[in-house]
Order: C-alpha cells, then sequence, then structure tokens
C-alpha cells in the first residue's frame, strides 16, 4: 500500500515537472514558428510573386529569381557593396581576433592591471548604442578635427566625412565595441582550462608561447570558431553600424550588402519592389549556408588539436 502511494506520488510530480517545462517551451517555440518560420516562409513566397498594383493579382514566376541574379552579377552598387561586405569581415577577424585573444589571455593570466582591463575593455558592450555612437562621432568628427587645428594648424574634415579615413574609421569602432564582448567570452572560456593541465604543461616544459599555443588556444577554440561562424553567417547581413553614423545616407564606397537591402526595404516605393528584393535575399542564403557549412568543416578539420 505505501509503495502504491509513493509511486502515485512520483507519477503525480512528474506530471507537474512535464506540464511545468511543456508551459516554459511553449513560448520560445511561438515565437520561432511566428517570427522566424512563418516570416522567412513569407519571404521566401514573395520571392516567385509579380503583384500588379492595378489589379492587385498575383502572379506566381521565376522572373525575380533571374533579375535578381542578373541584377547582383551586373550592378556595380552591389559588385561594390560585396566587396565591402568581405573586406570588412577579413579585416575585422584579422585585427579583432587576434587582439581579442591577446587581452584575454593577459587577464586570464591575471597579470598587473588585468582587472582594469577586464571592466575597461568591457564598458562600450554595456553602455547604450545611441551613447557610444554620440561619443565616437564627437570624438572623429568634431575633437581631433579641432585638436589637429589647433596643435598643428591643419584644417581637415572628420573622419567620418573625410572619404580617405570614413573606412577606416568605421572598422576602429566596430572592433571597439565589439571588442568587450570578445575578450570576456574568451577570458571565460580560458578560466575554464584545469589547474592540473597547465601544471602539468609546465613540467613538460611548456610556457610562454607554447603554453598558449598548445593548451589555451585549443581548448578556447570552440568559441572561437562561434565567432568566425556566426561571422560567416551574417556575412550578407552585417551592417557595420553604417545606419547608426549616416542614417540611409551612407557613401556607396562603404555601404555592405545587409545596408544595402536594408535601405532597399525601407525606400520602396511599393509593393512590387518587395518580390525582388526577397529573390535577392533568398539567393543570398543559398551562397550564406554552403559557405557557413564549408567554413564550419574547414574550422574543425584544420584548427589546433589539444596536445
Amino acid at each position: 500500500m505505501a509503495d502504491t502511494v509513493k509511486k502515485r506520488k512520483l507519477l503525480k510530480g512528474k506530471h507537474k515537472d512535464l506540464i511545468f517545462y511543456s508551459l516554459m517551451m511553449l513560448f520560445p517555440i511561438a515565437q520561432f514558428c511566428v517570427f522566424y518560420i512563418g516570416v522567412n516562409f513569407n519571404s521566401f513566397l514573395l520571392s516567385f510573386q509579380n503583384i500588379d498594383l492595378l489589379t492587385g493579382k498575383i502572379d506566381w514566376t521565376f522572373d525575380n529569381i533571374t533579375r535578381a541574379f542578373t541584377l547582383m552579377t551586373t550592378s556595380k552598387a552591389l559588385l561594390s557593396a560585396l566587396s565591402v561586405s568581405v573586406l570588412s569581415y577579413f579585416i575585422l577577424l584579422g585585427i579583432g581576433t587576434p587582439l581579442g585573444l591577446l587581452f584575454s589571455y593577459y587577464i586570464y593570466k591575471k597579470l598587473p592591471l588585468s582587472g582594469a582591463f577586464r571592466v575597461l575593455l568591457f564598458l562600450p558592450s554595456i553602455i547604450s548604442a545611441i551613447v557610444m555612437v554620440t561619443i565616437f562621432q564627437f570624438f572623429v568628427e568634431r575633437a581631433i578635427p579641432a585638436f589637429a587645428s589647433q596643435l598643428f594648424g591643419i584644417k581637415m574634415k572628420g573622419l567620418l566625412e573625410n572619404v580617405s579615413t570614413r573606412f577606416a574609421t568605421i572598422i576602429f569602432y566596430n572592433i571597439w565595441v565589439g571588442f568587450g564582448t570578445s575578450v570576456l567570452m574568451y577570458s571565460n572560456g580560458m578560466s575554464g582550462i584545469s589547474n592540473e593541465v597547465v601544471e602539468s604543461a609546465h613540467l613538460d616544459g611548456a610556457t610562454g608561447f607554447k603554453e598558449f599555443w598548445h593548451i589555451t588556444l585549443p581548448l578556447v577554440y570552440p568559441t572561437l570558431t562561434t565567432f568566425l561562424i556566426t561571422g560567416v553567417a551574417g556575412l550578407f547581413t552585417n551592417q557595420i553600424n553604417l545606419y547608426s553614423f549616416y542614417g540611409g545616407g551612407a557613401p556607396e564606397p562603404v555601404q555592405t550588402y545587409g545596408y544595402y537591402l536594408y535601405m532597399k526595404t525601407q525606400t520602396a516605393a511599393s509593393e512590387a519592389e518587395y518580390p525582388p528584393l526577397s529573390a535577392m535575399g533568398l539567393l543570398l542564403t543559398f551562397v550564406a549556408v554552403p559557405l557557413t557549412l564549408v567554413v564550419k568543416w574547414a574550422l574543425e578539420k584544420f584548427g589546433p588539436k589539444e596536445d
């Protein structure tokens, strides 16, 4: 009898847990279905539609795909946006990643002022984006030109306005505001490294660079690959904060694919302009997904292995 009562209580507890977890999962599942599957499926259908504004009639066609492909391969503006997107990704990767790992290792080893570095580097990530843009814009558009004028007698435009400095300035800002997050992620990954592993490496003579290359980097590599893969996945959607600085008037030589498509959707004169843009997004998806998978495979195949 006692065993029966215990089993009933146990089953009742399991049922309550099941109901609780089901309710917890209900909202994210509904959100995923509505805002991801629903919106993207609608965009997918829109790629094959031709809307007649006079009659409201919708015809199904592949013309949007062919037009989008032709535009993407012949338009000077889109080819320029593609080159800017790829170039900005590799610059952010080539500069931001090594610096992030370097400062993370400095913090992980608890070297002098590492705590202060941790706070200062993470500040741009927790301060409001509007505040950061305002501060940065004031500094590069007013403070630096005024400083150059008063100290050296040089009259110069703001760095975001100057043709020769605007792209480098935008890249610097993106590295700066994203630096704290990457340092925090890398340093947290490094803090999970077992002391026994490090001590064993020291006994084998692995210190300094050898310790970093053979012990630290392989163990933090999964975190690193996450940043690299998400960067590739967002290659055609990243706006590198152009809208924050220029609104809808960013100069064409610094426009990325993400910014170009965003502005096209915002300035579309009618519903008839949406299907070609959706077709362009669909074609970019067919490029981005295989590219992401290839990069993921390459990082896993040729990445450092734990010794």
